[in-house]
């Protein structure tokens, strides 16, 4: 997590890969400010050095080098602190030496970047399309989700299911997700194909969009208390759910739901907003996603005194739609009548 880490400290940003890094370049002198890291940056990385993600600016030619990191394209200083915000120690930035000729001043702004700065820009920035459409262009970070306890290729064995609290079920047998890995600020779970409580009239070959809406819904209910730090008996009232779907689920193969909030509790606050972002993935490609957005409640005495307020405003809200249909109905009586004569 971010706050684990020297927040103040400049991002190790300019990390080059040793085919593209000019020989004749020499960054040995740049500080790197890390936790239980050598203080230079080193002019050659080794593979096991390299972070699961690689910002990149469009139009930069960065070479694939097998070492397993991804690339992320970026279009500007704002998406570097959005996805340095995010990623924080898992990415790094790529930046060639025709970058620095022609861009110097976003040069310097990036080594000069820290961790607070990014943290806080995302901390800032509005959750709304824009946010899911960035979150939608980080791949799955397949270098680390190997070594985790999850299934990620075909005969891999699942992991338990989730305990039932984490999603407000109370049959095991309703949880649609496994036990979470965690990594950064994302949380990891496998994604079962089937629920108790939701059955079909039909066979399907793919795994059916209601229980992919279903499953994002637990693992951002999940999500919200184990990430989040929502007490066990706090609840959630879900306000908003924006979903898309790229691609079928089929049946055959290990399905991963990854998710991030910015939520965190404070015991202060009556009303939390809470927002959680989703994505689905199968063979490491982009299936399904989701935004969801709700208010957290620490405790049920909180969401019932919720539920009065909103009762309220229901009743009102049925005695004006009561007139409105009377006033209608005396209308068309009227006419009626009218029509008669």
């Amino acid at each position: 997590m971010l706050q684990h880490q020297v927040e103040g400290s400049s991002i190790s940003c300019v990390q080059f890969s040793p085919s593209v890094l000019p020989l004749e370049t020499d960054f040995h002198a740049e500080k790197r400010g890390r936790l239980n890291r050598k203080s230079v940056i080193r002019k050659y990385a080794s593979v096991s050095d390299r972070r699961p993600y690689t910002l990149v600016f469009n139009g930069e030619d960065f070479p694939e080098d097998g070492t397993g990191t991804q690339k992320i394209e970026v279009s500007s200083y704002q998406e570097i602190l959005f996805y340095i915000g995010i990623l924080g120690e898992s990415t790094e930035v790529y930046l060639s030496e025709s970058f620095k000729n022609k861009h110097l001043s976003t040069y310097e702004k990036i080594k000069a970047l820290t961790y607070i700065q990014a943290k806080e820009y995302v901390r800032n920035h509005k959750v709304d399309k824009d946010f899911a459409k960035l979150m939608n262009k980080i791949p799955l970070d397949i270098k680390s989700l190997i070594d985790s306890s999850l299934a990620v290729k075909e005969n891999d064995s699942t992991p338990e299911v989730l305990r039932k609290h984490y999603v407000h079920k109370k049959k095991d047998a309703n949880v649609m997700i496994s036990e979470y890995f965690s990594k950064g600020d994302f949380l990891y779970f496998n994604m079962y194909d089937q629920t108790g409580e939701i059955n079909f009239d039909h066979d399907s070959d793919h795994v059916q969009g209601l229980l992919v809406l279903e499953a994002m819904r637990q693992a951002s209910i999940a999500t919200t208390h184990i990430s989040g730090g929502l007490p066990d008996d706090g609840t959630i009232a879900l306000l908003s759910y924006d979903s898309g779907f790229y691609n079928f689920i089929e049946l055959t193969a290990p399905i991963i739901i990854r998710t991030h909030t910015p939520f965190s509790f404070d015991p202060g606050d009556k009303d939390g907003d809470v927002v959680v972002s989703c994505q689905i993935f199968q063979w490491g490609k982009l299936a399904a996603s989701g935004l969801l957005k709700g208010k957290a409640f620490p405790d049920k005495s909180r969401y019932i005194n919720y539920r009065i307020r909103t009762e309220k405003l229901q009743t009102r809200t049925k005695k004006q739609y009561d007139s409105k249909m009377s006033a209608i109905q005396m209308t068309m009586g009227e006419f009626s009548c009218l029509k008669s004569l």
